[in-house]
C-alpha cells in the first residue's frame, strides 16, 4: 500500500538533490582572490605606478629605485609582454591603437603596449622586483605579462598599493606563446579570469 508514497518520496528527494547540487555548483566559482592563489600562489604586497613621477611623488621609493623600476620594465618588455597572432585579438583587450607589430625568432605577433611598472619585495630580505603592467581596456585593471592581475587597490589605505601572486614577481616571466583567438576564447581572456570579471575587489 505504501509502496507508492515511497517511490514519490524517492522522487522528489532525487529533485531536491538535483536542485540542490545545481545550486552548490553555480555557488562554488572561485574568488578573485582565490583564483590568483591558484594560479600565481599566496598574494604579496606590491605599488604600481603608471611614471616615474607617480612613483616619486609617494615618497616612499626614491627617484632612483623609480627610474631602475621603468627603466626595468621598458627592457623587460620585449621578452615578457604577452603576444598575439591577431591585431584586432590584441586590440579587443587592450583597446583600439593600444597594441604593436613585432618579431622574435622569425615570428611576427602583436603585444599590448606598456602602461606601467610595478616594486615588489621579494621574500627574506631578497631585494625589490621590478615588472612591467599592461591594462586590459574591459576591466581597466593591470596586469603583469604572467596574466596575473593587480586586486585589492588602495591596499593599506595608499591608492597605488595592491596584491599580486607572489610567483608573478618572483622570477621574470620569458613569453613565447602566441594566442591566438582559440587559446584566448578557451582561456576565458588575457590571464584566463572571464568568469570572474566583474567581481573583483580593487
Amino acid at each position: 500500500m505504501d509502496s507508492l508514497p515511497r517511490r514519490r518520496m524517492r522522487s522528489a528527494a532525487a529533485g531536491l538533490s538535483a536542485v540542490g547540487v545545481a545550486a552548490m555548483l553555480s555557488g562554488c566559482d572561485p574568488s578573485p582572490e582565490e583564483l590568483s592563489r591558484q594560479q600565481f600562489g599566496a598574494p604579496t604586497e606590491v605599488a604600481a605606478f603608471a611614471s616615474v613621477a607617480e612613483c616619486v611623488a609617494t615618497r616612499d621609493y626614491t627617484q632612483q629605485q623609480c627610474e631602475e623600476a621603468q627603466r626595468t620594465a621598458n627592457n623587460d618588455d620585449t621578452r615578457t609582454a604577452p603576444r598575439f597572432a591577431e591585431r584586432g585579438l590584441c586590440e579587443d583587450q587592450f583597446g583600439s591603437g593600444s597594441c604593436s607589430a613585432r618579431t622574435d625568432g622569425g615570428q611576427s605577433f602583436f603585444t599590448p603596449l606598456l602602461t606601467g611598472f610595478l616594486i615588489g619585495q621579494l621574500a627574506n630580505g631578497g631585494g625589490y622586483r621590478y615588472g612591467g603592467l599592461y591594462r586590459d581596456r574591459r576591466d581597466d585593471r593591470y596586469y603583469t605579462g604572467s596574466g596575473a592581475w593587480l586586486y585589492n587597490g588602495g591596499y593599506g589605505g595608499r591608492g597605488y598599493r595592491y596584491q599580486v601572486g607572489s610567483r608573478a614577481i618572483s622570477a621574470p616571466v620569458t613569453t613565447s606563446r602566441i594566442q591566438t583567438r582559440s587559446s584566448v576564447v578557451s582561456r576565458g581572456g588575457f590571464g584566463g579570469r572571464a568568469s570572474t570579471r566583474g567581481g573583483w575587489g580593487g
